[in-house]
């Protein structure tokens, strides 16, 4: 369906001085799919259009979180048994250099479809945004929650969320082309071993 995904390894970077920082550009709300929804169709990826002449940051959508399948509370693990499932879509965006650092603002989509054992038409998911060259700083990554209504009748949606903004301390001059962004679902340690036990983001 042409979704971007990509194969994250298990890497360590040494700490910075500096701090990134990554808010959202608004006040999270509850988004009506009648406004914001559309039927899912398949689609690609956006990458980052670049107005500067030094690169932006590499995105990535982490394999390992990059679909999501929640089940109902219980022991059942059938397909019947699933209220919510979905797929990071891909990401579009833009990134401005200044004298210390460069801005990144980006949206992410996601592709969502209601389960069998869905009660009611609204949904929440979380998602991150990472920054691995930071890590272990707390501000390398920032988790968000999203709220979907699904309209009556339609089960599969496409949602983009609101503004991400990352902001990355550099030294005057300094090309952010070789940092990486990473970002994914934020799922449980039950629906992370799911996925690794279905093999779900190789594409």
């Amino acid at each position: 369906m042409g979704y971007h995904t990509g194969t994250v390894l298990p890497v360590t970077f040494p700490p910075r001085q500096a701090k990134p920082m990554i808010a959202p550009f608004a006040s999270r709300r509850v988004l009506s799919a009648l406004a914001v929804l559309a039927v899912l169709a398949a689609s690609g990826c956006s990458a980052f259009q670049k107005p500067e002449k030094r690169g932006c940051p590499e995105v990535r959508i982490d394999a390992a979180t990059a679909d999501l399948t929640r089940f109902r509370a219980g022991p059942g693990r059938d397909v019947t048994d699933i209220t919510l499932t979905g797929e990071v879509a891909g990401f579009e965006g833009t990134c401005s250099y200044d004298k210390t650092g460069v801005t990144v603002e980006m949206f992410l989509s996601f592709a969502l479809e209601l389960g069998p054992a869905a009660s009611g038409r609204a949904a929440d998911f979380e998602y991150f945004v990472a920054l691995p060259s930071f890590f272990p700083s707390p501000a390398a990554k920032k988790t968000y929650t999203a709220s979907v209504v699904f309209p009556d009748n339609v089960n599969r949606v496409r949602f983009r969320d609101e503004k991400v903004v990352i902001r990355l301390p550099l030294k005057e001059d300094e090309n952010a082309a070789g940092e990486q962004v990473y970002a994914g679902f934020q799922l449980t340690r039950d629906e992370l071993r799911y996925n690794q036990e279905h093999n779900t983001g190789a594409r």
